[in-house]
């Protein structure tokens, strides 16, 4: 109970008073006599004033000082908290991401997270319960219940997770989850930026401060096949903080210290470590890159890990025979590592083991063999150029085609694909090309106003990139027309974006491929809360996946989605090891290490729900007025009572 005059209390001074008041009291009573001369006056009077002989009558006196206590605890204006009221239900989101690590005063925000649940449940309470979720899962942590025991424990059981917040999807779940506009989200976290707009009113609970963290954003570990044959690795670390920041970079293999070096980094600014050497007896193993400080708020983002991976071969079938085209060139070119093998389309005999076969349609004879594309490998990945009619793998009704003879420009780009960054078409011209429907599973990559020219998709296990028109032949001029592309020499967008395809084909060759293509991702790393896709095991064997902390994660449907912690990933097939690919942090907007712009108190939490629901305060002096009142009524009843 609290009081809003508690100086209303100064009253009960005057109890005291009552009392004293009481006993000084002269109190006589009447008799009917025959006669007064039994009594003298100055007798009456010694009997009245012996001090305490009216202790044996009290009743009145009791009265009149619980009297004055009730009208002073109602001058005082009691009130009572109460727990808000919902009428319909309560879902609870807590934000258990990553950033959630960041510790504050020897605590985590997760923990701060947790306590700022454990007294919401206690604040406000919802007409057919509350629900928790978890930002980093749409599963239920615990279903809809009036049971604040049950979502007590539920709370304090949350785990921890070093992987970023993905927060539509719990967020849609949760509307799902609704029944009415009546319900109410509460999401508990340390930052509000971008949430999900949806239909439910989100009520808002912060927790955690400002901290200071020095991570690394960037790291990149590979063999370069160069006159010296080298391993590189680039560690990128940004100091978040404003002050500068001296710390030791320690390169680490499979754990033991290999070498280290210092560095200073301006507030605000990121620098890059680069380590290099002989490869010679670490191919293959695990290097790590660890950062030493002494006062740190986020430990997640101070160590990385990658595989020292050699570039492994990748075989290209060249299927033409244009010798003006300018793709064996550019093949060649995009790397050492690459195998190329080029054959006549009349000697096409299928793609054998090639990860990445072309068909160069540029001439009559090359369209005509295109039709007896059917020995297509599993696993390899197809690109055609100008096919025409004759496009294999995909349903017949998209493999009508409309010839386009005039010149055509593109319009449009979809530049949010992996493939176009850092890459510009608009604006482009092409003189002959050709539009098709695209089937269900194709992707437009590049448009024009007649249709897409180029566009992308996937086929019984193998994806193509397909060019609608000749990309890669070379101007030629005769007395009339112009004919070719200049696709190919348009530098650097041109062969830029050819080579992002390759890059893109090549990452869904590999043993572990990542769902979401990323430009310049080392070979078997991935970030956490990433999606690992892994090709199937032709013998059958049942896979999973030894995580960091040993947990043993089965694999459904060839997608491993577990990757909630930073480090070495072990892939099984039965008891038998067959890859390990590592899972790092890696995002500089998490390391940033953003909060609430709300008032804290002083365990961390916020004292109260940022446009939401606040618990009740309910004055209750009316109460106690009500009771002074009747009191004051019983003391006159009694009072007369004993003077009739």
């Amino acid at each position: 109970m609290q009081f809003l005059n508690p100086a209303a209390f100064y009253l009960l001074g005057f109890i005291p008073i009552v009392v004293a008041l009481h006993f000084l009291k002269l109190r006589r009573h009447t008799h009917r006599v025959p006669s007064i001369m039994l009594w003298r006056s100055t007798d009456e009077d010694r009997r009245a004033n012996v001090p305490f002989q009216r202790l044996r009558n009290l009743f009145l006196l009791i009265l009149q000082v619980l009297f004055l206590s009730l009208v002073t605890f109602s001058v005082a204006r009691p009130t009572l908290r109460r727990p808000g009221f919902i009428p319909g239900r309560a879902i609870l989101i807590i934000d258990n991401s990553v950033s959630m690590l960041a510790t504050e005063m020897g605590q985590t925000r997760l923990a701060l997270a947790k306590q700022a649940a454990l007294d919401h449940i206690k604040q406000v309470s919802a007409e057919s319960g509350m629900m928790l979720m978890l930002t980093n899962t749409t599963a239920i942590q615990e279903a809809f219940t009036t049971d604040t025991t049950k979502l007590q424990r539920a709370i304090e059981s949350i785990p921890q997770s070093e992987a970023p917040r993905d927060l539509q999807p719990v967020f849609d779940a949760a509307t799902h989850y609704a029944e009415s506009s009546q319900d109410s989200i509460f999401f508990i976290s340390d930052n509000f930026e971008n949430l999900p707009d949806i239909s439910l009113p989100i009520h808002k609970i912060g927790v955690g401060g400002a901290a200071e963290n020095v991570g690394i954003v960037h790291f990149n570990v590979e063999i370069v096949a160069n006159e010296y044959n080298e391993y590189k690795v680039r560690v990128g670390i940004r100091n978040f903080t404003d002050a500068p920041r001296e710390l030791d970079v320690q390169l680490a293999v499979e754990g033991e210290p290999f070498d280290d070096k210092t560095a200073s980094i301006p507030p605000g600014k990121t620098k890059s470590i680069l380590f290099s050497g002989d490869p010679s007896g670490l191919e293959g193993r695990v290097m790590s890159a660890h950062l030493q400080l002494e006062e740190d708020d986020f430990i997640v983002d101070n160590s990385v890990f990658a595989l020292l991976s050699a570039v492994s071969p990748l075989r290209m079938l060249l299927v033409s025979d244009n010798q003006k085209s300018l793709l064996p060139a550019l093949l060649r070119t995009y790397g050492k590592h690459v195998q190329l093998h080029q054959v006549a389309p009349s000697d096409y005999h299928g793609t054998g083991d090639a990860h990445i076969a072309i068909f160069d349609g540029g001439t009559p004879t090359g369209r005509e063999a295109f039709g007896g594309l059917t020995e297509i490998a599993a696993g390899t990945h197809l690109i055609f150029v100008n096919p025409g009619s004759n496009l294999p793998f995909i349903p017949e009704d998209a493999r009508a085609v409309e010839e386009v003879p005039t010149p055509v420009r593109v319009i449009k780009t979809d530049e949010t694909h992996p493939l176009l960054v850092d890459v510009s078409l608009q604006g482009f011209q092409v003189l002959e090309s050709n539009y098709r429907t695209l089937p269900i599973l194709g992707h437009s990559l590049v448009k024009t106003e007649k249709g897409s020219l180029i566009w992308i998709g996937e086929r019984s296990g193998s994806h193509f990139v397909v060019f609608e028109f000749d990309a890669f032949n070379v101007f030629e001029f005769d007395a009339f027309n112009r004919v070719g592309s200049s696709f190919a020499l348009t530098i650097p967008d041109g062969p830029l974006f050819f080579y992002h395809c390759l890059a893109w084909l090549e990452a869904r060759s590999a043993p572990l491929q990542p769902v979401v293509f990323q430009e310049g991702q080392t070979r078997h790393a991935f970030r956490t809360g990433e999606q690992v896709k892994i090709a199937p095991i032709s013998d059958g064997a049942t896979l999973h996946v030894r995580k960091p902390d040993e947990e043993r994660v089965p694999v459904e449907d060839s997608i491993f989605t577990d990757t909630d912690q930073v480090g070495v990933y072990t892939l099984y097939a039965d008891d038998r090891p067959l890859e390990r690919f590592t899972v790092n942090l890696l995002d500089a907007s998490v390391s940033a290490l953003s909060h609430p712009v709300i008032e804290q108190n002083t365990n961390g939490t916020v004292p109260m729900i940022e446009g939401g629901l606040q618990p009740v305060t309910q004055e209750v002096w009316r109460w106690f007025a009500l009771m002074a009142f009747l009191l004051l009524l019983l003391e006159w009843w009694f009072y007369h009572r004993n003077t009739l």
